[in-house]
């Protein structure tokens, strides 16, 4: 209760002040101590029914039947095979016969995989769904944030407006992969702008603003209640879709005037989702 007390505190403190930040991520590290809890991932879809696709893991790596969970094989080279379906299971270079899907976990996050060309940091599903190859990359939420958002605002905006936009996000993520549209991913890469590890910017001034807020969403019940609720959040551009539920009560032009007359994240989200307040989920 008392962590909990402290963070809401917090939370309403400038996200962007650097000594702030600091006494922020030193605070969450006190409290917050996750262990060996692997991080929230959200799964997307990259490749969507392809006759084949070019598969290269840059490193050692396992695979598992996503279904089943079987351990399948491990091999300590990296690899770089057309992936295809055949009448007898999925073929990576190898066969593997009654194999319709697996799952490659890199040995370790230095290791990535390319699909098409396109560079991607976590695991990777392949699928053979009516004789077509999809397949899906599992990404920590923190990872797709930084892939998509640098992309959606590539223009300037004030830190908290910036703050407040990563939180809204991740907010949005977050309910996605608890209410996915079917069982083998949460969102599609064509449809969000995601582009793997090519589009991350570790210096931009959405990074800094995704960094400066880690796992924190907005949620309609929380310290009392002891849950979390993340909801579909979005920004509305304009006053016809204030009225849609998890829409913005607030234009994104009026988000950023609030941040230039020196407003925090807490009250610009308070403006924009009065129902709502800012919870840490991990």
């Amino acid at each position: 209760m008392i962590a909990r007390v402290m963070m809401l505190i917090l939370a309403f403190l400038p996200l962007a002040s650097s000594a702030e930040a600091g006494v922020w991520e030193n605070l969450k590290s006190m409290i917050l101590n996750t262990g060996h809890k692997p991080p929230p991932t959200i799964d997307v879809l990259v490749v969507n029914d392809q006759p084949s696709a070019m598969l290269e893991v840059k490193g050692k790596y396992r695979i598992f039947d996503p279904n089943t969970k079987q351990h399948i094989s491990k091999r300590y080279l990296g690899k770089r095979k057309q992936i295809q379906t055949l009448s007898s299971g999925l073929k990576w270079g190898e066969e593997f016969p009654g194999i319709f899907q697996f799952q490659i976990i890199p040995e370790d996050g230095s290791v990535h995989t390319i699909v098409d060309g396109v560079e991607y940091k976590g695991s990777i599903f392949i699928y053979d769904i009516g004789g077509s190859i999809s397949i899906v990359n599992r990404v920590p939420i923190e990872e797709y944030l930084s892939s998509i958002l640098p992309q959606q605002y590539e223009f300037s905006l004030p830190d908290e407006t910036l703050a407040a936009l990563a939180i809204t996000a991740r907010t949005n993520a977050y309910y996605l992969c608890q209410s996915p549209k079917n069982r083998f991913w949460a969102v599609d890469a064509n449809h969000v702008g995601y582009h793997g590890l090519e589009s991350t910017k570790p210096s931009s001034d959405v990074e800094h603003a995704i960094r400066a807020t880690r796992h924190m969403v907005l949620s309609k019940t929380g310290t009392y209640e002891g849950v979390v609720t993340p909801f579909a959040a979005q920004w509305g551009s304009s006053m016809s879709g204030f009225s849609q539920e998890g829409y913005s009560q607030i234009p994104l032009y009026e988000a950023e005037e609030m941040g230039r007359e020196g407003k925090h994240a807490a009250q610009i989200i308070s403006r924009a989702f009065p129902e709502s307040h800012i919870e840490l989920i991990y």
